[in-house]
C-alpha cells in the first residue's frame, strides 16, 4: 500500500473514531504527520492519536493481506479496462479458494484482469436483454470460481467479496503490536503532550477478522488504548491497560 493510500485509510479510521469516542476532545486537527498520525490541538494542549491496523499474520508475500491486495488490483484493473467500452455494471467476483500470490505478480495481474474484462464485455454483448446473471468462468479463467453481473445505470461497481473467518486474537499477539508502538512513544511526544493508541480490525475482512479480548490488561505507554472494528459495525472498545510509566514510578 502506498503512503498516500495508507493516509487516506487512516483518515477514514480517524473519522470513525471521532464518531464513536465521545471523550475525544474537539479542536484543530493536524493530519500532516506520521508520528503520531493525528494531533488534536485543544485548550492549549495537544493530544496525539496513533493508528495501527491489526492483522492475523505478519505482512509476508503470501499473507492474507497480500492476497487480498493482489485480488483487489486484478478487479480494479479489469474494471478500468471495461469502463470505456461498455455501460456501467455491478460485477462481483469470487476467486477460487486457497490461492497464493504468484511470484510473477504483476504479469499475473495483467493476464487475469485482461481475461476477466474480456469475459464481462462478451457477456454484455451476447446478453443485451439480461438484467443480471450468475456465471461460472472457471473453465476459461481458472483463478475465478463465480461472477455475478447486474446492469447499473449510474456507475461501474466491481468488488471481490471474500469469506471472513473470525478468530480470537491472542493476548500475546496484541501485546506484541502494542509494544511496537510503545517503543516509539517518546518520538510521539515531540508533537503532542500525550497520546492515545487506536488499534483497527475489520471483522468482515479475512486478514483482519479478529476478536479482541477486552478484559485482559495490556501494558502500554499510551494513556488510553482503543480497538475499532472498521467494518460497517463501527464498534469501539476501550482496552484495560497497565500504564508502564506507573510501573516505573513504583519500582
Amino acid at each position: 500500500m502506498s503512503n498516500q493510500s495508507k493516509k487516506i485509510l487512516e483518515k477514514f479510521h480517524f473519522e470513525y473514531f471521532k464518531e464513536r469516542c465521545k471523550e475525544l476532545p474537539s479542536g484543530k486537527v493536524d493530519d500532516g504527520g506520521e508520528e503520531p498520525d493525528f494531533v488534536i490541538e485543544y485548550n492549549g494542549s495537544k493530544l496525539g492519536i496513533e493508528i495501527v491496523r491489526l492483522f492475523k499474520e505478519d505482512g509476508h508475500p503470501n499473507s492474507l493481506q497480500a492476497l487480498e491486495q493482489y485480488q483487489k488490483q486484478i478487479v480494479k484493473r479489469a474494471r478500468e479496462l471495461c469502463e470505456k467500452d461498455i455501460p456501467p455494471l455491478d460485477v462481483f467476483i469470487w476467486f477460487t479458494p486457497n490461492q497464493k500470490v504468484p511470484k510473477d505478480r504483476n504479469s499475473a495481474i495483467e493476464r487475469i484482469s485482461h481475461d476477466l474484462a474480456e469475459y464481462v464485455k462478451r457477456w454484455h454483448q451476447e446478453n443485451p436483454s439480461k438484467v443480471a446473471d450468475e456465471l461460472e468462468p472457471h473453465m476459461e479463467i481458472s483463478e475465478l470460481s463465480l461472477i455475478c453481473i447486474g446492469r447499473n445505470s449510474d456507475r461501474h461497481y466491481w468488488s471481490a467479496p471474500n469469506c471472513a473467518i473470525e478468530e480470537i486474537c491472542s493476548m500475546e499477539r496484541l501485546q506484541e503490536r502494542i509494544n511496537e508502538k510503545n517503543a516509539k512513544y517518546e518520538e510521539y511526544l515531540k508533537r503532542c503532550n500525550k497520546c492515545w493508541l487506536l488499534i483497527v480490525v475489520d471483522i468482515f475482512r479475512n486478514s483482519q477478522s479478529l476478536v479482541i479480548e477486552p478484559n485482559h490488561r495490556y501494558e502500554s505507554e499510551f494513556e488510553r488504548v482503543f480497538c475499532l472494528d472498521a467494518s460497517h459495525r463501527k464498534d469501539l472498545k476501550e482496552l484495560y491497560i497497565i500504564l508502564l510509566s506507573n510501573i516505573i514510578k513504583v519500582l
